[in-house]
């Protein structure tokens, strides 16, 4: 029951079985990997305690550009689906002014056996 309690969202219940396992951030490794033909070299993951950075791109000049957004899955599938137009997700918009930080951390394996399995 604690697994179906996500801090940022609410979810259905294999969902967030699968998020709190990390299963979920091993099919995404997965897609990703083949949507951008992508060697595990050119992959990083990292935890993101606050879910306002739904992706991020590190250029060969080391720039790294993020999309950032409230922490509702609805916007980065918007963007996604509409791509190159944009289109209203129906997600409020991010109040800079309300965010405290922005963290990450590497992943524990040994915590999230799923994820390291994907990888």
């Amino acid at each position: 029951i604690q697994a179906c309690r996500h801090p940022n969202w609410s979810m259905g219940r294999k969902i967030s079985v699968d998020s709190a396992t990390m299963m979920n951030k091993g099919l995404e490794y997965i897609e990703a990997r083949w949507l951008f033909n992508a060697s595990a070299s050119q992959m990083e993951v990292l935890i993101h305690p606050q879910s306002v950075i739904h992706s991020m791109v590190r250029y060969q000049d080391g720039s790294v550009l993020a999309q950032l957004g409230e922490p509702d899955m609805r916007t980065p599938i918007a963007h996604t689906m509409a791509w190159p137009n944009r289109v209203n997700s129906g997600v409020k918009p991010l109040d800079f002014c309300k965010l405290s930080a922005l963290t990450f951390a590497a992943p524990d394996y040994d915590r999230y056996p799923c994820l390291k399995l994907a990888m």
